[in-house]
């Protein structure tokens, strides 16, 4: 199926037991954060390593069989500019309580990215219940004419969850018959649960 745009991206942070952290502990006083509109928004959200070519398994002069690994997703992520509080917390570092922050364990977590079919009237959504974010580089250049600006460029690797029989990423389609947006927003990050005012 091919989609079009980038709609939403939202993280949580995941805790040892697979459930999402709410409160001053996590992104939000629900645990979720979306990528807001604006210049807080998302640009772009390649996910590589969904599946891999099988290898080839030879017998009597001819291929029998094919031997199939897990994929192993990552995700290259460019923002335009996120919070620095947010920013911190996905990445895993910390305060040294006089401004500066230096990266410690990094926390676990999860992630949807959210595009739509052509016709843009459904959604298509990929899910990861489990990974970790890294910030590979920062590149800074003199203004000339005009701004140079270094957007958030992220990356992040998934990893198989027990809860997905080790799988790393699950997708979803909200036309599906059997879609429920509260089941996936519990399944993939960790038993959220929606505000009783709504979605």
């Amino acid at each position: 199926m091919a989609t079009v745009g980038l709609k939403l991206v939202q993280f949580g942070l995941i805790d040892d037991t697979g459930k999402i952290v709410a409160g001053t502990s996590g992104l939000s006083t629900s645990g979720l954060y979306q990528v807001d509109d604006g210049v807080i928004s998302a640009k772009t959200a390649n996910i590589t390593g969904i599946e891999v070519a099988p290898t080839q398994i030879y017998g009597n002069n001819k291929v029998v069989d094919l031997s199939i690994a897990k994929g192993t997703p990552s995700v290259a992520l460019d923002f335009n500019n996120l919070p620095y509080d947010i920013l911190n917390k996905l990445l895993g570092r910390v305060s040294d309580g006089k401004g500066g922050y230096t990266i410690s364990s990094k926390p676990r977590v999860a992630m949807l990215i959210g595009t739509q079919t052509l016709d843009r009237k459904n959604n298509v959504y990929f899910g990861f219940t489990n990974g970790e974010l890294v910030k590979p580089d920062s590149s800074n250049g003199t203004d000339t004419n005009a701004e140079t600006r270094e957007d958030d460029t992220l990356t992040y690797t998934a990893i198989g969850a027990d809860a997905w029989n080790g799988e790393a990423i699950k997708t979803y389609y909200d036309a599906d018959p059997l879609f429920d947006a509260t089941s996936m927003y519990a399944d993939v990050f960790g038993g959220y649960v929606f505000p009783s005012s709504g979605q």
